[in-house]
């Protein structure tokens, strides 16, 4: 891997990728007391950065005559890639993507010309999977990750955010088998050293920061999130190296964290943004990297998300930021109980959206009753003066509240 291969991406994908400019959010440097600027690769063609270093793989191909056909595999974006790559070169293309994968995702790469293929639970079983197909059909297979080419294309993102804010201290990568964080990194280190890099994984898929913290190669036996995208179980060997020597460190957040950047960023910028793709800023909005003061990028990686999906995952960043809770209040089960509770959260402002009884509770005398009450609130703190009220009537509320389910 050098910076010339780098720019000779560039310069393979200067027709073919849109450059997304750094956007200034003045909102998120408010939040967070750092200057903080947005790459928005969810408006790339195909919906995410994939296409770089898909295109430029294909595109190397080509120049070689090397093969008219190609199998990759991908949870989607990298699929996307492929297919739009490989229809550009006049070439077959079959994707192996796993049965967990979005519709949306698998109707986009057929969409683009590819045969798509469902099998496995997750990216490794689909890699497995691609293996067997380029060795009984003759097809080329190039990994999503672990490829020196593949990483290059990533990497021109790295080029570009220094082109735009040459004064960058810090710049937020999302990481999943680690082109993206492998090629950023190298690229940024080899024009100024003095940026930091980080990225940054969810917490059910996190073996490139535990490689990372613990300096030797981990997979992990399962991966459980949200950011299907970055749901790999085994990093790349080529991309742990970069990584390891090019980093300065490897995050994680949690898929509550991911679901309330998304909520964020939608209402703040209007737009879509997939779990994987929000990583980074969910980690600049956790308050774990301490960012006051220095001017700070989020590379957002893609904005391919199910509709189906987008509902369940605004419902899940709703609760992690309390703007969703539901109280249990224990009380006595006749007529006009449920009435009093209305009153009060009328007046509080709060608005219910679900009910439910329980008197199946060991801990129930006869004629008592659990009332669950699901209300949208304004925030933690709305639901705190809520509970209060609640508390004040002489109703006697379980937990003071907790999260709605």
């Amino acid at each position: 891997m050098t910076i010339d291969s780098i720019r000779e991406a560039r310069e393979r994908l200067a027709a073919v990728v849109q450059r997304n400019r750094l956007d200034h959010s003045s909102t998120f440097s408010a939040m967070t007391g750092g200057d903080v600027y947005l790459k928005c690769e969810n408006l790339q063609k195909t919906g995410s950065f994939k296409v770089r270093g898909a295109y430029n793989k294909i595109a190397k191909l080509a120049e070689e005559g090397k093969t008219k056909a190609i199998v990759a595999c991908s949870a989607g974006n990298h699929a996307q890639g492929c297919a739009f790559a490989a229809s550009a070169m006049g070439m077959k293309a079959t994707i192996v993507m796993p049965k967990t994968t979005p519709i949306a995702k698998i109707n986009a790469t057929e969409g683009y010309g590819a045969k798509a293929e469902l099998y496995g639970d997750c990216y490794d079983d689909a890699y497995l999977r691609a293996r067997e197909i380029e060795k009984t059909e003759g097809a080329v297979f190039f990994h999503p990750f672990d490829d020196e080419d593949v990483i290059a294309g990533q990497g021109t993102l790295g080029l570009e955010m220094l082109e735009e804010v040459p004064d960058l201290d810090c710049i937020i990568v999302p990481a999943g088998g680690g082109g993206l964080l492998a090629g950023v990194a190298f690229a940024v280190k080899s024009v100024n050293p003095k940026v930091r890099v980080i990225g940054v994984q969810a917490e059910g898929a996190p073996a490139i920061a535990l490689s990372f913290r613990e300096k030797r190669h981990i997979s992990t036996d399962s991966v459980y999130t949200i950011a299907d995208g970055i749901a790999v179980k085994n990093p790349g060997d080529i991309t742990m190296k970069l990584i390891d020597e090019y980093a300065d460190d490897v995050m994680t957040v949690s898929d509550g964290d991911i679901a309330s950047a998304i909520i964020h960023h939608i209402e703040r910028t209007k737009l879509i943004v997939e779990p994987a793709g929000a990583t980074s800023l969910a980690l600049l909005l956790s308050g774990k990297l301490n960012v006051r003061g220095k001017k700070v990028a989020c590379l957002l990686s893609g904005g391919n998300i199910d509709v189906s999906t987008i509902g369940k995952i605004i419902d899940r960043g709703l609760v992690s930021r309390g703007r969703k809770i539901e109280f249990s209040i224990q009380l006595q089960d006749k007529p006009g109980m449920l009435e009093k509770v209305s009153h009060i959260l009328a007046a509080e402002n709060a608005n219910v959206i679900s009910i439910t009884y329980d008197r199946m509770s060991a801990d129930l005398e006869l004629g008592e009753t659990i009332l669950h009450i699901g209300c949208e609130v304004g925030g933690k703190e709305h639901a705190a003066r809520v509970a209060a009220a609640l508390t004040n009537s002489g109703l006697k509320v379980l937990d003071n509240g907790r999260k709605s389910r």
